[in-house]
C-alpha cells in the first residue's frame, strides 16, 4: 500500500469520526476566516487614516465584546446533543435570551462611556442616540451569529460554519472600499456587521426547516437526557465561564486601546485580532470534544484523549510558523503596523497552553462542572487585566502577550493533574475506543 493510500485511508477514518468532522469544519472556518479577515484588515490602513481606522477598530471590539459575553454557545453545544423534541425550543430560548442580554448591557456600556475617562475620546463617534440604536442592533446581531454557529455544531453540522463565515467575509469586504468615502466613522464597523445581519436570514431558514427537524427525527428516544432543572443549574456557572472566556477576548483590548492614542491603538489591534484568531484553533478541539462527549459520555475519557493529542500535533507547527511570518505578514499593512510584529509573536505562544486548558473545560462541560469552569475562566480573566494593567507600556506593546502567556501557562500547569484524571481511564479503555485516538 503507497503512503498516499495510507493517508488517504487515515484521512477518511477521521473524518467518519464526528470529533475530529466537526473540529476539522471549524478549523477549516478558523482558517479561511483569518486569511480572509487579514484581506479585510489590509485595505482598511489603505482607505481609512490611522486614526479612523483605531477608532472603528475599538468601536468594533465593543460590539463584540456585549454580543459575545451575552451569549449562551455553551448551552447550545452542551444540550443539543440530548435533545431531541425540545430542541427547537431550546434554540429559540438561547437566541431570545442572549439576544436580550445583549441590548441590556450594551444599553449599560453606552451610559457607562461618561466614566471612561481619556478612553471616551476613542469612542466619541457613539454618542447620541442614532449611533447608540445602531451599536445596540450590532451587538444583538452578533450574539445571534455567534448563537448560530454553535447550532451547526451542536447538530454536528459544523461543516456549515466555514460556508456561511466565507460569505460572510466575502461580503464585508466587498462593502468596505465604498463605505471609507460613504461613512469614514464608522466605515469599518458597518462593513463588518451589515452583512451579518443579511446573512442571518437565510441561514436560519435554513437551520430551522431542515436541519432541527432532521435530528429530532435522528435522535427521537435515544439516551439519557437532562431535566428542565439540570439545565437551568448548569446554566449559572456554565454563563459565566463563558463570560469570563469571552471577555478575556474582547474586554481586555478594549480596557488597553482606551489607554492608547488612536493611531497606537490601531497598531496593537492588527496584532491583537490575528493573535486571537489562533484561539479559534484551541476552541475547536474543545466545543467539539462537549458535543461528542454530550452525545457518549460513557467515551469521554478516550475522547478527551485523542482530542488532546490532535491538539499538540496541530499547534505546534501553527505557533513555529507565526513566529517566523509575524515580522513579514504586518509590513503588508504599512505605516508602523509591523511595531505589533513583536506581540503577535508572543500571543502564538499562548496557543499551547490555552489549547490544553479549553480541552479541559471542554470536559468539564460534559461533567456538568460549571462552577470549576467559571473558577478557572474568572482566575484567567483577573490574572491577565491585572497583569495588563501592571505591564502595558504605549512604547512596548509586547508587554500586553508576555501577560496573556504567563497567566495561561500557569493556568494549564495547574490543571494537569485534573486533565489527568479524566483521560486516565482510558488507558483501560475497549479496543473500540481506542481507535478512537487516532496519532
Amino acid at each position: 500500500m503507497t503512503e498516499t493510500a495510507t493517508r488517504g485511508g487515515r484521512l477518511r477514518r477521521e473524518l467518519s469520526d464526528p470529533l475530529f468532522r466537526n473540529a476539522y469544519a471549524l478549523m477549516l472556518n478558523g482558517g479561511l476566516t483569518t486569511v480572509l479577515g487579514a484581506g479585510f484588515w489590509a485595505l482598511g490602513p489603505a482607505f481609512y487614516s490611522p486614526s479612523d481606522f483605531g477608532r472603528n477598530a475599538a468601536m468594533n471590539q465593543a460590539i463584540m465584546f456585549v454580543g459575545g459575553i451575552t451569549m449562551l454557545n455553551f448551552l447550545l453545544i452542551r444540550f443539543i446533543p440530548e435533545t431531541a423534541r425540545h430542541t427547537r425550543a431550546l434554540v429559540l430560548s438561547a437566541y431570545g435570551l442572549g439576544a436580550a442580554a445583549a441590548a441590556v448591557v450594551g444599553g449599560g456600556f453606552l451610559l457607562a462611556l461618561a466614566l471612561w475617562g481619556d478612553g471616551w475620546s476613542t469612542f466619541r463617534a457613539l454618542s447620541g442616540w442614532g449611533p447608540g440604536l445602531m451599536f445596540l442592533a450590532m451587538a444583538v446581531g452578533w450574539n445571534l451569529w455567534n448563537a448560530m454557529e454553535a447550532v451547526f455544531t451542536g447538530l454536528r453540522h459544523a461543516g456549515w460554519v466555514p460556508v456561511v463565515n466565507t460569505a460572510w467575509c466575502l461580503l464585508r469586504i466587498a462593502l468596505l472600499i465604498p463605505l471609507a468615502a460613504l461613512a469614514p466613522h464608522y466605515g469599518i464597523v458597518l462593513a463588518w456587521y451589515v452583512p451579518v445581519v443579511l446573512v442571518l436570514i437565510p441561514v436560519n431558514v435554513l437551520v430551522f426547516r431542515r436541519l432541527l427537524p432532521e435530528h429530532t427525527r435522528a435522535n427521537q428516544g435515544r439516551g439519557p437526557r437532562s431535566t428542565h432543572r439540570e439545565i437551568a443549574r448548569y446554566l449559572g456557572g456554565g454563563y459565566l465561564g463563558g463570560a469570563f472566556q469571552f471577555a478575556a477576548v474582547s474586554l481586555v483590548p478594549i480596557v488597553v486601546m482606551t489607554r492608547l492614542p488612536p493611531d497606537t491603538a490601531a497598531y496593537f489591534q492588527i496584532a491583537w485580532v490575528p493573535g486571537m484568531m489562533l484561539d479559534l484553533l484551541a476552541l475547536t478541539l474543545s466545543y467539539s470534544l462537549t458535543v461528542e462527549g454530550s452525545f457518549e459520555r460513557g467515551r469521554l475519557a478516550g475522547t478527551t484523549r485523542a482530542a488532546l493529542r490532535r491538539t499538540v500535533t496541530l499547534m505546534v507547527p501553527v505557533t513555529v510558523l507565526v513566529i517566523v511570518a509575524a515580522p513579514f505578514a504586518l509590513e503588508v499593512y504599512g505605516h508602523e503596523y509591523a511595531t505589533g510584529a513583536p506581540l503577535l509573536q508572543i500571543l502564538a505562544l499562548a496557543v499551547l497552553p490555552k489549547a490544553v486548558i479549553e480541552l479541559y473545560i471542554g470536559a468539564l462541560r460534559v461533567q456538568n462542572r460549571t462552577g470549576l469552569i467559571a473558577v478557572l475562566q474568572g482566575v484567567r480573566l483577573a490574572g491577565v487585566l491585572g497583569l495588563v494593567a501592571a505591564l502595558l507600556d504605549p512604547g512596548h506593546l509586547a508587554t500586553v502577550g508576555v501577560a496573556v502567556v504567563a497567566v495561561n501557562l500557569a493556568v494549564a500547569l495547574a490543571i494537569l493533574p485534573g486533565l489527568r484524571r479524566i483521560i486516565a481511564p482510558a488507558a483501560r479503555a475497549s479496543t473500540t475506543d481506542r481507535g478512537r485516538d487516532i496519532s
